[in-house]
């Protein structure tokens, strides 16, 4: 398409829209705002308590004629009783089985080794109507090790398009691994919403209890997409890139109880990609004609304003991420390639808590733009003084801005990387109640276009870097560790002895086809009346939980919740 006609087809566009002539906006998708993961799922995933058919895979003469079996509870509220189906149909591949579904459906796996499936948009599926495909026996026992036949062999479970489906407990396992010859396909799970074509985004998906693993380049990648629970996964050993991938504009995700492990860049990449956004959205015919594409903050904010118009607010992808709440997690091993443990791009007003990242070989939590096209100007070079920050329109608009990040134990000993770094414009943060060891490194590291509104204090570290800013941009600041009750110059020798057992083992052992809790693993709890991390903190920006679930009875720092007496010491953590 030459620009002289995009310039004129955008002209028009202005033209209908100063006439009022322009249809009214679609509905925006509302997000629900909580710091309950719990209510968070209970209020977007509405899955129904029983099936309408259930309709297993495997060899005919092998199926049983009936299935006892439960609903899912995602919230984990309650255990509802197993109830008996009908076997209403029988089906060899997991693609003849997604193809036949409907809404409301149960599809159950039988042990055994499987290609995987593509499932797209189904009209009958929603909420009360989930399709729920499920491995039966012992975890491990059910294998997807390649892609369905005729499908994109990039992809070995697919959800293009889809809403409203459950995947439950699959071992998809992949070809190769970190320093091994890449093979197979690219991801073990991969959610797209395939804008550009479809207008569509991918919504309301569970990924739940499942081992994505050795895949070519992620155990799960995502994008156009939201309302998505990732819950008590493994995904682990991606030999080119991350263990899990949200990408390109995806919001409103439950990312919690997961194992991150062990591959060659970052255990969870959550890249909101302004960049490849902006690309989508002009893919689209709706949004082709907006003129030709500019490197500049003012030309994406008026394509994503022309998108609102289109298909309304939240249906698109517009390269920011928001409304997630990231908690529980545990990230090891992961980063030999760079990267962050917990990688971030565009991640905006969401919560990151209760999180376990130790011995990864980068960056602990890192926040940052992606070095976007459109916010270069506002970070080459950056503010030189307060002076120069009139607000947030003088800052970029695709960084990592209105976080929560609180009560998460941070320990790696890297001289090139921080435990928490406030990369391009991770402007007004709120950083409370964090263990951050780092003694090679810095361990709280802020740029001159995250420092305004930054709220920090009341963590442990050692030390921090604000990358020789000028007083009056530090004065920009809400709160600065130094003065805000921080523990500062804290060493990893200093807090290995106020840890029930501080070790660097692996969390997980791989065994076969399954994953296990690794008995040597360490034990973040804080002992008994620790004075690094027991009994002060800010109680206003405490989790109800600490990672392990169990409820916080008084103000402790990092994910665990301290023990509460001596004899306790002896407690092994079980935290996913």
């Amino acid at each position: 398409m030459n620009n002289a006609w995009r310039m004129g087809a955008f002209a028009l566009v202005a033209v209908f829209a100063a006439s009022g002539m322009l249809l009214a906006a679609p509905a925006p998708t509302v997000f629900y705002k909580t710091q309950d993961s719990d209510e968070w799922v209970a209020k977007n995933f509405v899955v129904q308590a029983k099936y309408e058919r259930v309709i297993v895979v495997g060899k005919a003469e092998d199926a049983p004629k009936t299935i006892s079996v439960a609903a899912i509870d995602l919230a984990g509220r309650s255990s509802p009783a197993p109830q008996e189906y009908p076997v209403a149909a029988v089906y060899a591949t997991m693609q003849e089985a997604a193809d036949a579904a409907r809404g409301g459906d149960l599809v159950a796996v039988m042990p055994g080794t499987y290609a995987g499936f593509a499932i797209g948009d189904k009209t009958d599926a929603g909420d009360g109507k989930y399709i729920h495909f499920k491995a039966l026996g012992k975890p491990g026992e059910v294998t997807i090790d390649r892609p369905a036949e005729g499908k994109d062999r990039n992809w070995t479970v697919m959800f293009q398009s889809a809403h409203h489906a459950i995947l439950e407990g699959f071992n998809i396992a992949g070809a190769t691994g970190p320093g091994m010859a890449p093979a197979g396909a690219r991801a073990g799970i991969f959610i797209d919403g395939s804008f550009g074509p479809t207008g569509k985004m991918a919504h309301h998906i569970a990924i739940v209890g499942n081992f994505s693993h050795n895949h070519r380049s992620w155990g799960l990648h995502s994008t156009d997409s939201h309302t998505v629970l990732m819950q008590d996964n493994c995904f682990a050993l991606s030999c080119q890139e991350h263990s899990a991938y949200v990408s390109d504009g995806s919001d409103n995700y439950c990312i919690r109880r997961n194992v991150f492990f062990s591959s060659f860049s970052s255990g969870l990449q959550c890249n909101l990609d302004p960049d490849a956004s902006m690309e989508e959205l002009l893919r689209n015919d709706k949004l082709a004609a907006y003129g030709p594409e500019q490197q500049t903050k003012q030309w994406a904010l008026g394509l994503i304003k022309l998108a609102t118009e289109n298909f309304g607010e939240n249906n698109f992808p517009d390269g920011r991420g928001l409304n997630f709440i990231i908690e529980d997690n545990v990230i090891y091993g992961n980063g030999k390639n760079g990267g962050g443990s917990f990688n971030f791009a565009a991640l905006q007003d969401s919560l990151i808590q209760n999180n376990l990242v130790y011995e990864n070989y980068t960056t602990g939590i890192a926040e940052w733009d992606n070095a976007n096209s459109f916010d270069t100007t506002a970070v080459d070079p950056g503010p030189q003084a307060g002076k120069d920050v009139t607000g947030p329109e003088a800052l970029p608009f695709f960084g990592c801005h209105g976080n929560v990040i609180r009560n998460n134990t941070v320990i790696m000993n890297n001289p090139e990387r921080s435990g928490m770094l406030l990369g391009n414009g991770s402007w007004g943060n709120v950083i409370r109640n964090n263990i951050f060891l780092n003694d090679e490194g810095t361990t709280l590291e802020a740029m001159n276009t995250s420092i305004y509104r930054l709220d920090s204090g009341w963590n442990v570290l050692r030390t921090t870097d604000y990358n020789g800013m000028d007083e009056s941009l530090l004065a920009l600041a809400v709160n600065l560790d130094e003065k805000n009750r921080s523990l500062m110059n804290v060493t990893r020798d200093m807090a290995a002895a106020e840890f029930v057992k501080f070790n660097m083992e692996p969390w997980v052992i791989i065994e076969g086809s399954r994953w296990r809790l690794n008995p040597d693993r360490p034990d973040f709890h804080p002992k008994a009346g620790s004075k690094l991390f027991s009994g002060w903190g800010d109680e206003s920006q405490l989790p109800g939980r600490d990672i392990e679930g169990k409820a916080r009875k008084h103000a402790d720092i990092g994910a665990y919740a301290a023990l509460e007496a001596a004899s306790d010491a002896t407690l092994r953590s079980s935290a996913r």
